[in-house]
């Protein structure tokens, strides 16, 4: 059902050792912010996307001016 203590232990040491690796070499930790940096600016271009394929809502009382009617 869980998994072992053993197994989650070797995760966490696995965890821990990756940060000390990133954080001991500068190659490594410009390397993990350039990922992180890639990662939100393709989420921000995707919601920019979806934002501009949605139709704009405008109230209908300000709509007819808006809309040039």
């Amino acid at each position: 059902m869980w998994p072992s203590r053993s197994a989650m232990a070797s995760i966490w040491e696995q965890i821990v050792g990756f940060l000390d690796a990133i954080a001991t070499n500068p190659a490594y930790l410009f390397g993990f912010l350039a990922f992180v940096f890639l990662l939100i600016i393709l989420i921000v271009v995707q919601h920019i996307r979806k934002i501009r394929n949605q139709d704009i809502w405008v109230h209908q009382a300000w709509g007819a001016n808006w809309k040039g009617r």
